[in-house]
């Protein structure tokens, strides 16, 4: 996403809220460039953190 453009923040805010969509509520809040994932227990918010970042990798490509 290119600097300097008035849209910019809320296009990337939409555009996480769009890929990560079934997880915000659930697990996981997004704001901007900010992820906040949250369980009931450590091994729970690992394993959710395991699935954001596979997913994230897969929109990379």
């Amino acid at each position: 996403m290119p600097f300097g453009l008035c849209n910019a923040p809320a296009t990337f805010q939409r555009c996480m809220m769009s890929i990560f969509s079934d997880m915000v509520g659930e697990s996981l809040e997004v704001f901007m460039d900010d992820f906040s994932i949250f369980g009931t227990t450590f091994d729970a918010c690992l394993n959710e953190l395991q699935k954001v970042l596979k997913r994230a990798l897969c929109w990379d490509t």
